[in-house]
């Protein structure tokens, strides 16, 4: 008996290509977990934006559900810390900015692992508070956690780079630049 030559073998069914085949299992370079429907279903689904939103507040000190709240928090001193980060936000002009700035390090002296913050403190007149921030940043960064990068860190850095008078840190804030961008 010939084999058939329309690519179907004895029983003449055409024969499918590895792509196809890798496709069918999921593991085709072409085809990802967005294509999948099911998964699709399950992170539009309102439990799964809630759950979310919860993990996302745990870990970027957002506010936190009322449960998770009085199990993390007891106390409400997170809650307090980003109260006094919107104040520092709505300072009227730079110099009062840089004061409250450092009533807040009094009273808070763990940074918050907020990327944002942190940024807005590299551009603090005082050397101090910058190293603080640069370090902070470059914890962040080596442990995998700034997800999103403010606009304005990339100048930030380069500034620090071109204008501190403390070598080291113009060398941190470098190399901290070229990892990021």
């Amino acid at each position: 008996m010939a084999k058939d030559q329309s690519g179907g073998g004895f029983t003449g069914k055409r024969t499918k290509s590895f792509r196809e085949l890798d496709a069918k299992r999921g593991k085709s370079k072409y085809h990802s977990r967005q294509d999948d429907p099911e998964q699709q279903k399950i992170e539009r689904s309102p439990t799964y934006e809630r759950y979310k939103r919860a993990a996302d507040a745990l870990f970027s000190g957002g506010t936190l559900p009322e449960g998770l709240e009085k199990t993390f928090d007891p106390d409400g001193k997170r809650k307090i810390q980003a109260q006094e980060m919107m104040k520092l936000r709505e300072a009227p002009d730079r110099k009062m900015w840089a004061v409250a700035v450092l009533q807040f390090l009094e009273k808070f002296p763990e940074l918050p692992e907020d990327p944002y913050f942190l940024d807005s403190l590299l551009d603090h007149p005082r050397e101090r508070v910058v190293d603080k921030a640069l370090t902070k940043l470059e914890s962040l960064q080596a442990e995998g956690r700034i997800k999103s990068k403010p606009q304005s860190l990339k100048q930030r850095l380069t500034s620090i780079e071109l204008t501190s008078m403390d070598p080291e840190m113009q060398a941190r804030a470098k190399v901290l630049k070229a990892q990021l961008f």
